[in-house]
């Protein structure tokens, strides 16, 4: 599908949350399935995104996929480019251009990033500064999965809109495959470490 490269822009800018599953989803996250859900945004069209999947490395290990922006490219599906502008203590300032099917143009986003990095907790939350998105907000968090210091519960959250002409249905729907290809690239990178 050709727009899934915009779903897939709102994997990489994230925002704080909720990262608990309940009963019946532990047991989905448990055979491996990325689970996806949509929360109504008050004043926006677009839905947030919120995905949760396992990944079988340590939260830390995971965490290290996605510490650094510079390393995107070749880890993260169509990242085209990916430069680190700044990082001043916890915040991290990041260029990202994403590489878009034709026939749409590659968007770009300079985010600002908070890190929060404490033991058996990482989490990357983000804001759009500047680039081509009306609004771009989102997070990754990773925490030990039940317990298990070495399998990784892995929250993506996203609300973002590009400033592309594409209709709204059709970019959830192309989320519905985007991503868990996010999920299944973050799962690689993290084995490759």
């Amino acid at each position: 599908m050709r727009v899934c490269g915009l779903i897939l822009v709102a994997a990489l800018f994230c925002w704080p949350g909720s990262v608990l599953a309940d009963a019946s989803e532990q047991a989905r996250l448990e055979r491996g399935e990325v689970i996806i859900h949509r929360v109504v945004v008050p004043g926006s069209e677009m839905p947030e995104a919120v995905v949760r999947g396992v990944v079988e490395a340590p939260p830390a290990r995971v965490w290290a996929v996605i510490d650094q922006c510079a390393r995107y490219p070749g880890r993260l599906p169509r990242v085209k480019a990916a430069r680190e502008l700044s990082r001043k203590g916890n915040v991290v300032i990041c260029d990202v251009t994403i590489d878009m099917p034709f026939p749409f143009s590659d968007l770009r986003a300079k985010t600002r990033a908070v890190h929060t990095v404490r033991k058996d907790y990482f989490q990357r939350a983000w804001n759009l500064i500047e680039g081509d998105f009306k609004h771009n907000r989102g997070s990754w968090t990773f925490t030990p999965f039940a317990a298990n210091t070495r399998r990784t519960l892995a929250v993506y959250r996203v609300h973002a809109l590009p400033n592309t002409p594409v209709p709204i249905w059709l970019q959830r729907k192309a989320s519905e495959t985007t991503l868990p290809k996010l999920f299944k690239a973050l799962r690689k990178a993290s084995r490759g470490r």
